[in-house]
Parts: C-alpha cells; sequence; structure tokens
C-alpha cells in the first residue's frame, strides 16, 4: 500500500504506517502560552508541598491572577483570590508554595484546583508549571492547562494499580480526582453534574464502578479509587473511564496519581478525552478523541456554516471547501450519496480532488474521482499530509478540497455530504465558492 502525500510543494510516495490515528490529547502539551490556565491539582500539606513557576514570553511586564478553589472536605470553605503574579518581561516568575501564594490559606492540610488568568482580563499569553514534592524530594510535575481543553468528553486514565507490600517493592495506591472548572462568566450554567467511572482490568473487563456528583468550582478525591470502587484485591496496570452525564456539557478535570506507600512518591496522570460528542462534524453521534470542532477526527457534513446545503447543479457547477489539517498526519476523504448513506459513485455525477494551495493543480483525486485519495488512479487508500518541513515553513495550513459535476450530472441538482478521517483532527469543511459554473477538472 502507498500513501499519497498532500503536500505544500509536491506529492509523493511514502512507506506504509501501522499506526494511522491517535485517539486523544498527550497529557501534557508543547502548545503552552494561554491566557487562561488551569492547575488541575495543587497543594499544600505536611506530605507535599508545589513550587510554581510562571513564563511572559511578552515584551512588557504582566500581571497573573490566580484564583484558589478548594476541594471537597478541606477546610478551606470558599475559592480564594490570591495575590497577583507580577511578571516581568521576558522573564519567569517562581512562588515557593501554594501558601505564599495565597496567604490567606486556611491553615492545615489543603488542596484543591487554581485557576489563573491576566489581571483584569486580557488575551496576552504565559505559561505556566509546578512540581509537588514530599520531604525527601520525591515528586511530580503539573504543568498548567489552558481551560479549554477540558470538556465532557469521556476520559480514560491508563495503567493505574493497588499492590501489596512485598519484601522487596513498596505498596502502590491510586488516588484519582474529578472536578468542573469554575464558570468565568457569572451568568453561565452552573448545575450539578453527575460523573460515573468505571473501572477495567488489564484485559479490559470491567471489575469496580461508581458515581460522584459535581459542583462547578470543585474537586473531589476518590482516595484508593479501587476501594471506592468496590474493587478487591491487587490490581495492575487497570484503566479507569469517566462518564459526564449532566445536561450543561461543563469542562470536567479528571487525574490520578499512583502513590508508594513508603516513601509517597507519586506521579501525575491527568485523563485522556478519549469519546467526545461530535458536534457539528457528525450531529447526533459520538467520536474517538476531545470534544471540539476545530480537531476532529471524523467529520460527516452537509452544509457550511451558514446554512447552505452540499450541492452542486446540473451541468458545469463547482464548489470549493476549506479544512485546515496538521503535518505530519494521514487523511481521507469520500462524497457520500445522502440516498444512500455510502459512497457516491462516479455516475452520480460528481467528482472530488484535493489542489496544491501554491500550483493550485491536482495532488489527489482528480477526473472521476470519488474519494481521495483515489486508489483507481494509483494513489493509495490513505493520505500521507506530509512532514513539517515539507508543508508551509512547518506550519500547519489551510487545504483545498474542489467537488464538481463530472460531465454526466446534466437533468438534476446533486446533494452530497463530505467524509473524512484525520489521526490528529480538522476543521469542518467550510465553503470559500459555492456553485460556481465553471469546470476545473
Amino acid at each position: 500500500m502507498h500513501y499519497l502525500m498532500f503536500s505544500r510543494r509536491a506529492a509523493c510516495l511514502c512507506l506504509p504506517l501501522v499506526l494511522l490515528f491517535a485517539s486523544s490529547a498527550p497529557a501534557q502539551t508543547t502548545d503552552a502560552y494561554h491566557s487562561i490556565q488551569m492547575f488541575p491539582v495543587v497543594v499544600d500539606t505536611a506530605s507535599f508541598t508545589q513550587r510554581f513557576s510562571f513564563r511572559n514570553p511578552n515584551a512588557f511586564p504582566i500581571s497573573i491572577q490566580p484564583t484558589y478553589f478548594p476541594a471537597v472536605g478541606t477546610s478551606q470553605a470558599t475559592p480564594l483570590i490570591c495575590a497577583p503574579v507580577m511578571v516581568a518581561a521576558g522573564k519567569t516568575a517562581t512562588i515557593t508554595s501554594l501558601r505564599a501564594m495565597c496567604p490567606a490559606l486556611a491553615a492545615g492540610s489543603q488542596f484543591g484546583f487554581l485557576h489563573t488568568t491576566l489581571s483584569g482580563g486580557g488575551y496576552f499569553t504565559y505559561a505556566a508549571f509546578s512540581r509537588v514534592a514530599n520531604p525527601q524530594g520525591n515528586g511530580f510535575s503539573v504543568e498548567a492547562f489552558t481551560a479549554k481543553q477540558f470538556t465532557s468528553a469521556d476520559l480514560v486514565v491508563n495503567g493505574i494499580r493497588r499492590m501489596a507490600a512485598t519484601p522487596s517493592s513498596p505498596a502502590f495506591q491510586s488516588n484519582c480526582f474529578l472536578g468542573i472548572i469554575n464558570n468565568f462568566d457569572p451568568s453561565s450554567n452552573s448545575s450539578n453534574t453527575n460523573i460515573h467511572y468505571t473501572i477495567y482490568d488489564s484485559s479490559v473487563t470491567q471489575i469496580g464502578q461508581g458515581d460522584v456528583e459535581l459542583i462547578p468550582g470543585k474537586i473531589v478525591r476518590l482516595l484508593d479509587v479501587f476501594a471506592a470502587g468496590g474493587v478487591v484485591g491487587d490490581v495492575d496496570n487497570a484503566m479507569i473511564k469517566f462518564e459526564e452525564q449532566g445536561p450543561d456539557e461543563p469542562g470536567v478535570m479528571a487525574f490520578c496519581t499512583v502513590q508508594d506507600n513508603t516513601s509517597f512518591g507519586a506521579d501525575f496522570r491527568i485523563a485522556k478525552q478519549e469519546v467526545g460528542d461530535a458536534g457539528n462534524a457528525k450531529p447526533g453521534t459520538r467520536i474517538v478523541g476531545p470534544q471540539d470542532n476545530t480537531s476532529a477526527r471524523e467529520i460527516l457534513i452537509d452544509q457550511d456554516v451558514l446554512g447552505r446545503p452540499f450541492q452542486l447543479a446540473a451541468g458545469n457547477s463547482s464548489n470549493t471547501h476549506i479544512i485546515y489539517l496538521h503535518h505530519p498526519d494521514f487523511a481521507n476523504c469520500e462524497l457520500i450519496n445522502p440516498a444512500t448513506g455510502l459512497r457516491a459513485l462516479p455516475n452520480y455525477g460528481l467528482e472530488i480532488r484535493v489542489i496544491s494551495t501554491e500550483s493550485f493543480t491536482t495532488e489527489a483525486g482528480g477526473d472521476n474521482s470519488v474519494v481521495i485519495p483515489d486508489p483507481d488512479k494509483g494513489q493509495g487508500t490513505i493520505a500521507y499530509l506530509g512532514d513539517k518541513s515539507d508543508n508551509g515553513d512547518g506550519i500547519d495550513g489551510r487545504t483545498i478540497i474542489e467537488v464538481e459535476s463530472n460531465e454526466q450530472n446534466t437533468g438534476s441538482i446533486r446533494p452530497y455530504k463530505l467524509h473524512c478521517f484525520t489521526g490528529s483532527g480538522t476543521t469542518l469543511m467550510d465553503l470559500v465558492r459555492y456553485q460556481e459554473v465553471v469546470d476545473r477538472f
């Protein structure tokens, strides 16, 4: 099998690969500069403290406003607006502990999450990082995450474990945390929501479950999540899935820590978005990947943002679509006949191609093609979208897809749907030229 590359320069043939699709966003990200950032957990206890760093890439100083939201069961009763963190132009500011950042924090053991944004709001960006450590220096990193990454998609954490101590190894325990991010807009919906969690063993057999009710701006700790889910005995390489079941689709945070109960060293595992509501990408369904129509792994759509239906008139007629793709990645798109729900046949009267954004020549598909890439033209079945260095100076960008009459459509309007898969996600298929009376290919 060959893979045709949609390159900004030229098409090429590439070697086959096994892994075609990514299922979710990584635990940490290199896209770290944003204007609203969340630390999913912050802590100040006898066992753990946390050190924070804030990086300002701008050519002017910024003021970052942290707000602490306490976990259920701690003595801090209400959210706490902490002192602004001033970061000089091009510098990094370090805060030695949560208590140093928030001096009014209630006495005793405290943990929760931290919402940060520019003081007074704004779109200038910063990065934030922290390290949680015990008195012996053992611990784990907790990076800040942009608030937009938290959705109501089903969330999964892999590799959790509970193991009894042996003469050569400590006992291991897994603790999980669930929360709904706070509403920045006071007029936003703020109803409680239920989270159902299911625990699976290493063979993906269900071994436990439970439910947690959450309110915005709070996190709940499931201390020894196996015990909370009714699981007995040792368990290794297990998985836990969290499913939000409320009506308002809030931003859900979930993560687990696996600690050894001798040194209390631990790691941090953010839950991955595994399956989310497809929204406009594939209305009425759920798809693998984040709940995000700017990065949908699958799209099946029949109209643009203005509600214009995907259709062509009889005779010469052409639509031009724009999508944004990532590189490197794999993709495949096909024309769907709405009457059958299946791939359109050439005698339906339509054809599809991808064109270069530089030369405007065909890169995949073409005359009488109903799928891109088109195996009947020797283009393979999956398109490799190109390496970073082959695409727009290493920058992800626009891809042009044209759908036209193939000269067999002489009698009636032809509606169609576009069905596309990508490994790292794409935007929706919007129109930039609609029903032009032209024959380009």
